[in-house]
């Protein structure tokens, strides 16, 4: 993940905007055990190490009532925070923002948008990251394409999870997701594609 976010496609050729955000960087299913455990972390890790363009601002978005605070304290034990760190890890959660919401609302993706706008500008780009259940990736996907997209910058939609259980519903996935966006828009992690044949390498060999 951390080669994916630092690939050029997301932070090149942008301008810096004085007083606002670049880049807004948006977790979907933010409570959720693969963001506290992996991206959380990941992001953090970059914004120690000034991997981010300055500026650049998190919204975690989830159906949990949660507060900034709340989401620093669940993915605390995942951060691997050094001492000396501390300045720099309290200045990461000062640019992180939280919105409560459904997966299924248009309304609650309106919101969503309502708080980019508030923390960015019109020119800034979007990257939304999907930890969720594949069940709500068409319905996300579709409230994303109608409310959340940046009026000015780019928009990126990077998926994770398997990416379809078999062929006909991978197909399904991918034909939903054309109608939506550009094929550079999207970005696909598919933690188990080759798995068996991984599992199965003693056996070939």
């Amino acid at each position: 993940m951390k080669d994916l976010l630092d690939a050029p496609a997301f932070w090149d050729d942008v301008p810096s905007f004085e007083g606002s955000a670049p880049h807004i960087f948006v977790v979907l299913g933010a409570s959720g055990d693969l963001a506290k455990k992996k991206i959380y972390p990941t992001l953090w890790w970059l914004f120690r190490d000034r991997l981010v363009p300055e500026n650049t601002m998190f919204v975690g978005y989830a159906r949990s009532w949660l507060t900034v605070a709340q989401l620093k304290e669940k993915c605390q034990p995942y951060m691997k925070v050094k001492d000396c760190e501390q300045e720099r890890y309290e200045e990461f959660w000062g640019v992180n923002h939280y919105v409560r919401g459904s997966y299924d609302t248009r309304r609650d993706f309106e919101l969503l948008d309502q708080e980019m706008q508030k923390v960015g500008t019109a020119r800034a780009n979007r990257i939304f990251y999907l930890a969720l259940p594949p069940s709500v990736f068409d319905v996300v996907t579709t409230n994303l394409k109608g409310c959340c997209m940046a009026s000015q910058g780019w928009t990126r939609i990077i998926i994770e999870k398997p990416f379809g259980k078999d062929s006909d519903s991978s197909a399904k996935l991918s034909n939903h997701l054309a109608a939506l966006f550009k094929e550079e828009e999207l970005y696909r992690i598919d933690h188990y594609l080759g798995k068996e044949m991984v599992q199965n390498l003693m056996t070939l060999r």
